[in-house]
């Protein structure tokens, strides 16, 4: 099967890749800047990994190469977080997180969608959401909102494909908190882009340690059982729509709707 997957270039994405390349897929693995790019193709050579990759920024028109590869599966998996108060952040900030994580990421989507259905496959397509889409944490609306918007556009498109009937499906990952470097990254952000004038600039230190200590306590540092769900999804005749991980995800979840009210 050729596997396309996009922000392969650390944690998660990296790791389905390799994954997906031992059992014998024909593996695409793409980064953002040609940085990343040399450091991906050491890796995977120092692993002995033998995964095709390649720069694909998708939010220019990179994402043309695309045309030039029959690729059977998608994992949608490049996304960017950015934190700080809805209320005090450039609007630059937000607009920058949905056109990476729901704009440009679905408009490669619906790209490859086409060249399935032209080709006559029954191709699957698998896009990263998280579980934080049903979770209102503060500072972190910019992100966990761009979430809510990728499950409810994956939600909507299960529905058209089930209309068409055409052989391709889509299945949304909705991952809880994992240890990759993503959430620290996307905590310190703030300091960049808060407003200097507004009342969260003078405690964005004690808000940075009240998410650092949050994350501490609820990231998982193995997601090697995310993986194996993924890859045995991408191997189904019949993939389910929601991959959830940890086990007890779908439990909080549950519990969660339940008592917010």
């Amino acid at each position: 099967m050729n596997v396309l997957i996009t922000g392969a270039y650390s944690g998660i994405g990296y790791k389905l890749g390799c994954c997906l390349s031992k059992r014998g897929h024909n593996v695409y693995m793409t980064t953002e800047t040609d940085e990343q790019l040399l450091r991906l193709k050491r890796k995977l050579k120092k692993e002995k990994i033998a995964a095709k990759s390649f720069k694909m920024d998708i939010t220019t028109d990179d994402i043309l190469l695309v045309d030039n590869i029959d690729i059977d599966c998608l994992v949608n998996h490049a996304g960017v977080g950015f934190s700080g108060s809805i209320l005090y952040m450039d609007d630059r900030v937000l607009k920058n997180n949905y056109e990476v994580n729901v704009f440009s990421s679905f408009k490669l989507l619906k790209r490859i969608y086409r060249n399935m259905v032209k080709r006559g496959c029954r191709g699957r397509i698998f896009v990263t959401s998280s579980a934080a889409a049903y979770l209102p944490f503060p500072f972190l609306g910019c992100y966990t909102s761009s979430k809510a918007a990728i499950s409810m556009l994956c939600r909507s498109i299960k529905k058209e494909l089930d209309y068409l009937n055409n052989g391709v499906t889509i299945t949304v990952i909705e991952p809880g908190a994992y240890y990759t470097g993503f959430n620290q990254r996307m905590i310190e952000s703030k300091n960049e882009f808060l407003d200097k004038n507004s009342v969260f600039y003078k405690e964005k230190e004690s808000i940075n340690r009240l998410q650092k200590n949050l994350f501490k306590i609820i990231e998982k540092c193995d997601y090697s059982d995310l993986i194996c769900k993924i890859v045995k999804e991408i191997e189904s005749d019949n993939p389910k729509f929601i991959i959830r991980s940890p086990w007890y995800l779908s439990i909080f979840l549950k519990m969660y709707f339940l008592l917010r009210f």
